[in-house]
């Protein structure tokens, strides 16, 4: 057994780890990374038409953003992924592909790729054990976000767990994931984000995000919250839903799409649904068009609305009405990108539009709402699930060494810490 790591070794981004067995090639996420002109797709991926099979832990574009490209390329196989993923998947990339479209990023495949797409995904259970060609495989909850997939991979009398992006901390929208259903692991190919930090506990952070919120209302003031569009915008929901507000909360963007599809389809380990419900349903005031987003960007409320990083997006609109203004904050709520705006604005307290970089006079913070692992979390994940064999990934160098440095030191594991390109014979 083979695997071969195409993106996602030492850095965060296309995700794409190819597992070749008995004769057959199968890939583990089809991701893209984001980079300032465009897209870096994964590399080296030879005879894409051979490929037997892909796996997609969950639908965030850096794990699934490459699928048209792979399919412009002749990719001829099914694309197993978790029944939610499958719409999510399908809105996230039609609007990547907007968007790149619009700035001019020239995306390497064309719009009937997005059909192609749609037209392999395979939907699969979770908890469900799967015989596929000469592999046996299973999707637990990862809980990342909904949707979200460790994937146990069987083949020649090997258990290998490929993690995606995990999370065992409580949050409000996905039950965290059970390291127990596994059974024994001979090889786990492990996320490593957070593998050189630890995260603030969730309850005091909760509780500070909701305070200078209603602080800043009680003056009068605005508050923008940039979400991502799948995970944090619906959690950011369900934490506002815990207090009564005097103002409205307007939620715009394609926040709005995913929250409907996740409420409307049959979703399990989500959390809070009623909660979640009533506030989409029966609390929320969504913005439909330009005029209504104008009409509303002076007033005093609660802006919840992507993009996460504030890159595009209604978000970038209601800042370009609120960055002067001392009495408005910008709460942001996930991780931000170096040179992104979020960065900008949580590191240097700018924001950069057409052209103009401008410090702003509103007040800014971060709030590290996480969906993975933090060191700490890490360490137990690791000790846990006891593999023979650990390969950390999807990190950036410094978090994976961190990580690497850990394990050596704790565990009697085997250690492979790849990059982009290595190979790796396990047996």
């Amino acid at each position: 057994m083979k695997l071969i790591f195409h993106g996602g070794a030492q850095q965060v981004g296309r995700s794409c780890i190819e597992l070749e067995t008995q004769g057959d090639r199968y890939l583990m996420d089809c991701g893209v990374r984001f980079v300032e002109d465009g897209f870096e797709y994964p590399a080296d991926v030879i005879g894409v038409k051979d490929i037997d099979g892909v796996i997609i832990s969950h639908a965030h574009l850096d794990h699934s953003g490459a699928l048209p490209f792979f399919e412009h390329l002749n990719l001829l196989c099914p694309i197993f992924m978790t029944p939610v993923t499958k719409p999510i998947i399908r809105i996230l990339l039609k609007d990547s592909y907007k968007i790149a479209r619009i700035k001019d990023m020239h995306p390497a495949y064309a719009k009937p790729d997005l059909k192609k797409v749609r037209q392999a995904v395979k939907a699969v259970q979770y908890d469900k054990r799967y015989h596929f060609r000469k592999i046996d495989f299973t999707f637990f909850n990862a809980g990342h976000i909904p949707g979200s997939a460790s994937v146990l991979v069987e083949a020649e009398n090997h258990r290998l767990l490929y993690s995606g992006d995990i999370n065992t901390r409580e949050n409000n929208l996905i039950e965290k994931l059970n390291v127990r259903n596994y059974g024994q692991v001979d090889t786990l190919i492990t996320e490593s984000t957070y593998g050189a930090r630890k995260l603030p506990p969730r309850e005091p952070l909760e509780k500070e995000f909701l305070d200078k919120v209603a602080e800043v209302i009680k003056k009068g003031g605005r508050v923008l919250i940039p979400v991502f569009a799948l995970g944090r915008a619906q959690e950011i929901l369900i934490m506002l839903s815990k207090r009564k507000w005097d103002v409205p909360i307007y939620f715009d963007g394609m926040c709005k799409q995913i929250t409907r599809k996740i409420l409307t389809s049959q979703t399990p380990y989500v959390k809070n649904k009623d909660a979640l419900n009533k506030m989409y349903f029966d609390v929320v005031q969504y913005v439909s068009s330009p005029k209504m987003r104008d009409a509303i960007s002076h007033k005093s409320g609660i802006f919840v609305c992507t993009s996460g990083m504030v890159q595009g997006g209604p978000a970038i609109y209601y800042l370009k009405h609120m960055w002067h203004d001392p009495k408005a904050a910008v709460l942001l709520t996930g991780y931000q990108v170096k040179h992104t705006n979020g960065w900008l604005l949580s590191e240097k307290n700018q924001y950069y539009y057409k052209g103009w970089r401008s410090s702003v006079k509103c007040f800014v913070k971060r709030f590290d709402f996480s969906g993975h692992l933090d060191q700490d979390d890490l360490h137990q994940y690791i000790l846990d699930v006891s593999p023979k064999t650990l390969i950390i990934q999807h990190g950036n160098e410094e978090a994976v060494k961190a990580l690497a440095s850990w394990a050596r030191q704790n565990t009697k594991c085997k250690i492979y810490v790849p990059k982009v390109g290595d190979e790796i014979e396990i047996n």
